[in-house]
């Protein structure tokens, strides 16, 4: 094994990728940001002197992107000036028709761009072999990454060998993949016993240490509020019994998941400030979700913040699923209520501590109001 190499892991580019919470404007500046972090990928290959770029699968968000987006590729893809080696993943597959290969692909792509189309080791520079899974449909009926590696030898005296593969985790699917997952167990032991030295995962859009030789690097641009970690590339440093594994962001993009509790005037300033406080503004989405009550006029203002904020940010979507703010009852909806005995007295006395200042008495009156409106 080599006494050092440095090379960069990242995966899920997803190129042509469309995301229906954001307008027009808002799509074309998130495509032309996912496009910018690959160009940022070959900076970084510049700045950290690594010998080569891996890309584990989702390189396109599938096999009939546009024409347009696979040159703009092509052209990002010249900015990373050491050999890439890009491997088919489930939205690419390598299934016939795929735009592996297009006229369009094979007519631009750049000569130090490899694309793994099966699983015999290859020297991407010397002393350092690639051995790589690819897949062959969207939906494989074994273990993807097995393929890669399962047959090996352990690697050469000298030999520094990674493997490519795309896909999830038993250990991490929570048993909710409806496809075959990796077997994580097995991949430990192919590290421990010299078949590979290195690991690099795709699928998983957050960076996510599995063990220190396995890796999902993440995608290079965030794609939903639930990744926790995206936007890097990873800088790996394989020495002969060592490794370094480090992210580097290289994402400019920010999407938010953000709960609010709106009940009266000063909750919804909270959510006013909430959003003053956010920055980037212009690359940035918030999914918002609400729940509670307001009066009428505090609801107007609740909708206009909004729409504004809508306008200020990349875009702001009002979560229909957790999205339940109502009209607070008035006085006249109270007593319009068929309450008697204990239900009509706890009524007055929320209502009396209301008026009182006791903010929690309006929700309560509020529950009251909405269960006893619909139980009538």
């Amino acid at each position: 094994m080599n006494d050092s190499i440095t090379f960069l892991h990242s995966s899920d580019w997803q190129l042509g990728m469309m995301r229906r919470f954001l307008g027009p404007d808002g799509q074309a500046r998130w495509a032309q940001a996912r496009l910018d972090a690959v160009m940022r990928i070959g900076d970084v290959a510049k700045d950290t002197g690594a010998a080569f770029v891996v890309v584990t699968g989702d390189v396109f968000e599938h096999n009939q992107v546009e024409r347009q987006t696979i040159l703009r590729a092509c052209e990002a893809l010249k900015r990373i000036e050491v050999p890439v080696v890009l491997l088919p993943g489930n939205h690419d597959a390598l299934e016939p028709g795929s735009l592996w290969s297009s006229a369009q692909w094979s007519g631009h792509a750049p000569e130090h761009v490899v694309v793994v189309t099966d699983s015999r080791p290859f020297e991407v520079v010397p002393g350092v072999e690639i051995v790589g899974a690819p897949w062959r449909s969207r939906r494989p009926v074994s273990d993807p990454a097995a393929p890669g590696y399962a047959e090996l030898k352990p690697a050469p005296a000298g030999t520094t060998r990674i493997l490519l593969a795309h896909g999830q985790l038993t250990s991490l699917s929570g048993g909710m993949s409806d496809v075959p997952t990796i077997d994580q167990a097995a991949l430990e032991a192919a590290v421990a016993d010299g078949r590979l030295h290195y690991v690099g995962l795709g699928d998983r859009h957050s960076t996510t240490e599995v063990t220190e030789r396995i890796w999902f690097s993440g995608t290079q641009e965030v794609t939903a509020p639930e990744e926790t970690h995206p936007g890097n590339v990873l800088k790996v440093t394989l020495g002969a019994k060592s490794v370094e594994v480090e992210p580097i962001r290289v994402g400019a993009w920010h999407m938010v998941e953000h709960h609010a509790e709106l009940y009266d005037e000063e909750s919804l300033t909270a959510l006013e400030d909430f959003f003053a406080e956010l920055p980037e503004k212009e690359r940035t989405y918030v999914r918002l979700a609400a729940d509670g009550s307001l009066p009428l006029p505090l609801l107007s203002r609740l909708d206009a913040m909004v729409d504004a904020q809508g306008e200020v940010f990349a875009s702001v979507e009002r979560w229909a699923k957790f999205w339940t703010v109502r009209p607070a009852p008035d006085a006249a909806d109270l007593d319009a209520l068929q309450l008697s005995g204990p239900a009509r007295a706890a009524m007055e006395e929320l209502r009396q501590a209301l008026a009182g200042g006791d903010e929690g008495a309006g929700a309560a009156l509020t529950l009251m109001h909405r269960l006893a409106r619909d139980a009538g």
